[in-house]
């Protein structure tokens, strides 16, 4: 098949026939310009403005453009007619120009985006298999690389191209039964009468998924025709467009690696992973020795209130030490006030200690839902407070501070401080959230 321009459509917009989407338009824009009316003071510029209407309504649509380009194909009834007529050319494929058993036409889709702007493109043609392949995996790698990028409709374009471009491609029913029907008369024309029948069958195969309209009947008429027509074996040909072939399984491997790939980064990236406490921490105070870094905490498991403390022992009634903790850190002068007054959740209090080489815990005390603690006769150092919301299990850690104790001629001066557990404005401390292994 020579002729793919019976309305000179494509001759009309100065494009070829294989031209581009985007080719189209930028053609029909241009000529929009010089044939309007308004612009062109040609006797006939207002004729030839509504056919380059007419022509870029038909080219620039997928579906109308398929149509278009396969109205000169002929079925049964041209065969059988009574008039001799020359043997028609065989249908070839648009990119390598073989003749090809099973032409079809395709149409695939590339998605272009940049933040507000996303172009989805259609990639179409008549094409043999292998050349729909590559059609299919370029216009794939082209969404895949530029198609996510505009909000909002780039990741739904992309999706959508991706599923389409994997299954296959459009592949217009009606069209593909035509074209299947005049390559089966090409073939019988030329004396391969198998071959032809092989080819009118995908034919008949085709048109019983086109609509159930007049022309799709008159279709599958003129297809039983020239079955009639040809007689012969009934031998198949291998569908060499089936959906479960190499390029779905080549484009869906790459979905499932792109979905492996978000799904190990998503697991593997710490969940707003809290900034690490300034030195390593151990939950007691330190032994004699070298001290070593615990080994990272399992991941928390669904929280549930604990009933006692830590050590087994009872939550106390009011704000005060638990029982079975040391008090270490004493003999000093200053004072602490941890301050629970705007929270409605209990909270156990761990005051660290950040002298030595690691971080452990001096004072530990329970503070219910809106009240607050002292801590007397600390000692001087450098501490932080760490805390357990008892009704999410949230952990919290506040920045650094130093209790200083100096001596002067009217006495001893010493720190005095008080730390929230809830934002306020002109706040003196910071809180951080809290790894597990680090209370």
């Amino acid at each position: 098949m020579n002729e793919r321009d019976p309305k000179r459509y494509y001759t009309i917009l100065g494009v070829n026939i294989d031209a581009t989407a985007e080719e189209i338009k930028s053609a029909y824009r241009r000529r929009a310009k010089e044939l309007h009316p308004d612009r062109n003071r040609a006797h006939d510029a207002s004729a030839q403005f509504r056919l380059l209407n007419e022509a870029y309504e038909a080219l620039s649509d997928p579906d109308s453009r398929a149509a278009y380009d396969t109205m000169v194909l002929e079925t049964a009834d041209a065969a059988t007619a009574g008039a001799p007529q020359p043997p028609p050319e065989p249908i070839v494929c648009s990119c390598c120009g073989k003749v090809t058993a099973q032409p079809r036409y395709a149409i695939f889709f590339s998605v272009k985006s940049f933040v507000l702007t996303t172009v989805r493109s259609p990639v179409q043609g008549i094409f043999c298999s292998a050349c729909a392949e590559k059609k299919a995996y370029r216009a794939s790698a082209v969404t895949w690389l530029l198609g996510w990028w505009g909000f909002p409709w780039g990741p739904i374009y992309s999706v959508h191209a991706i599923m389409t471009n994997m299954l296959g491609g459009k592949r217009p029913p009606e069209v593909n039964a035509r074209l299947a029907a005049f390559q089966s008369w090409c073939f019988a024309t030329r004396g391969k009468m198998d071959m032809a029948r092989a080819v009118a069958m995908d034919a008949a195969d085709l048109a019983r998924r086109a609509p159930s309209n007049t022309a799709g009947a008159e279709l599958r008429n003129s297809i039983d025709k020239l079955l009639q027509a040809i007689g012969g074996s009934t031998n198949r040909l291998k569908n060499s467009w089936r959906l479960l072939a190499r390029p779905f399984y080549v484009q869906a491997a790459a979905v499932v690696l792109v979905a492996v790939g978000v799904w190990q980064a998503y697991e593997q990236t710490p969940e707003s992973q809290p900034p690490r406490g300034p030195k390593p921490y151990l939950a007691a105070a330190p032994a004699a020795g070298p001290v070593s870094s615990p080994a990272p905490a399992p991941k928390r498991p669904t929280y549930i209130r604990p009933a006692t403390a830590p050590n087994g022992m009872p939550w106390p009634v009011v704000a005060a030490y638990l029982p079975g903790y040391p008090r270490l850190n004493v003999g000093g002068n200053s004072r602490v006030t941890i301050d629970n007054g705007q929270n409605d959740s209990d909270v156990f209090v761990k005051l660290v200690s950040l002298d030595g080489a690691s971080a452990y815990p001096v004072r530990q005390f329970y503070i219910p839902a809106g009240r607050r603690f002292t801590l007397e006769d600390v000692r001087e150092g450098s501490y932080d407070i760490r805390y357990k919301d008892l009704n999410s299990g949230a952990l919290s850690r506040s920045e650094q501070f130093s209790l200083t104790e100096t001596r002067t001629s009217q006495g001893i001066r010493y720190s005095s401080l008080t730390l929230t557990l809830y934002k306020v404005r002109n706040g003196n401390m910071q809180m951080f959230s809290l790894a597990d292994d680090e209370f």
